[in-house]
């Protein structure tokens, strides 16, 4: 019965640590689901789709009703017809009201502008720009897909360390009780011991500090992914780098470059714009009114109206906003230059520390042979009386520092390699 409930607790107990324990795909899935500052970038692509709408409401006919009840002073005139000749008394005066004391209006107007080029490109140009803050939309998710990648690659680091800490510790208490038993046996002076305890204690003060490092790059994975991360998987570190020719193809379509490409292309449709003012405007208008104010002329009345207005001077204003228009257009060619070379330089220098990067890790292997092979040769010469309990606790950190080296390289490796992801911008 007691075996039973211990297997069952055992059971939850990795179960509830699984629920905390995700993968790095995983980790980036939920923080494309999750995270609030990706939120916030889809809602500004509303709000530009929002903004595209308006714009095309613009370019609809404009229909209005007003219904009203009016309060008004009298007006009227009174009239008396002259008498005619003889016993006829002369006829009553007539009053004529103008305007009544209380009367009802209705008045239903419709307008459509035939021709603005001006609104027709605002539409244009509030299209393009709901294309551009898709655009990005897209940047800030490779971005973000990147910070969850090295968040979850400086954990991995962060946990790591502590194990190699916890493995020295191991060596070096195992070595402890060693040396205690060959003091008390007359074999090593009591420096030896005291000496082992320091690096003892010594270690385990890194190991709090690590434990220390760890939970805080787990806290902020967890704010990144938004959910709990409390244990990671490990990374699989064999993957192909692509050739730099090809890197480039795919780094055109970036959404950082497209978007910047876009946006010049958004700098000609404002200049273009701001080209429009000067052209006139043709507007079709009609409304029907009926009302109750007088009963001298008739209740409805319509009227259809076709305009042409043409601004022919408001000052310099406009050759102004043109002019601006044209700036801000060079501007924008000169940006996207600027982007295409710093994107082209940052690829270049990372594909250089990639290599420089399997280099080190290639470097650290032959290291960590080496710290086994001297780890054995000082523990059997302290065995035989030939080498200190500092020789081999020397040893001991050597062996800890090549193990950790490599495995620090590869997390770097791995991390570069999702740095060329993010910098050419592609899955």
């Amino acid at each position: 019965m007691a075996g039973g409930a211990l297997r069952a607790w055992l059971v939850s107990l990795i179960l509830v640590g699984n629920l905390f324990s995700i993968s790095i795909e995983e980790a980036v899935e939920s923080a494309l689901r999750n995270n609030l500052q990706l939120g916030v970038k889809r809602l500004e692509v509303d709000i530009k789709g929002s903004e595209r709408r308006e714009s095309f409401g613009n370019l609809l006919p404009q229909i209005n009703l007003e219904a009203s009840y009016n309060i008004a002073r009298k007006q009227s005139f009174t009239f008396s017809l002259p008498a005619p000749p003889g016993p006829v008394p002369a006829p009553e005066p007539q009053e004529f009201v103008f305007l009544k004391e209380t009367f009802t209006k209705f008045t239903l107007q419709a307008s459509q502008t035939i021709f603005d080029l001006s609104s027709i490109r605002r539409y244009r140009i509030s299209r393009l720009a709901e294309e551009v803050q898709e655009l990005i939309y897209e940047e800030e998710r490779n971005r973000l897909r990147y910070r969850v990648r090295e968040a979850y690659i400086r954990a991995l680091k962060a946990k790591a360390a502590l194990e190699m800490l916890k493995k020295q510790l191991s060596m070096a208490e195992s070595h402890l009780r060693d040396v205690e038993s060959m003091y008390e046996e007359g074999l090593v002076p009591l420096i030896d011991v005291l000496r082992t305890r320091v690096r003892v204690h010594e270690i385990k003060e890194k190991i709090a500090s690590a434990e220390g490092g760890l939970f805080k790059a787990l806290e902020y994975l967890s704010y990144l992914t938004g959910m709990e991360v409390r244990d990671l998987e490990e990374v699989d570190d064999r993957e192909d780098v692509p050739d730099e020719e090809t890197l480039l193809n795919r780094m055109k379509e970036r959404p950082l470059l497209r978007f910047m490409r876009m946006n010049l292309e958004l700098a000609k449709r404002g200049r273009e714009l701001a080209g429009s003012y000067f052209y006139p405007q043709a507007v079709l208008s009609a409304f029907y009114q009926r009302t109750e104010e007088s009963d001298l002329f008739p209740k409805d009345r319509f009227m259809i109206t076709f305009a042409l207005r043409w601004n022919l001077f408001s000052g310099m204003r406009r050759f102004a906003g043109l002019e601006k228009a044209r700036l801000l257009e060079k501007k924008a060619g000169r940006e996207l230059t600027d982007l295409e070379r710093k994107l082209r330089l940052e690829l270049r220098n990372t594909l250089e520390d990639v290599r420089t990067a399997i280099k080190r890790v290639e470097l650290a292997r032959a290291q960590l042979e080496t710290a086994r092979e001297q780890l054995k040769v000082v523990e059997s010469r302290f065995r035989e009386g030939l080498a200190t309990s500092t020789d081999v606790l020397s040893a001991q950190s050597f062996l800890v520092s090549a193990e950790r080296s490599l495995k620090m390289s590869k997390y770097d490796l791995i991390l570069l390699n999702y740095k060329l992801r993010e910098v050419a911008g592609y899955e």
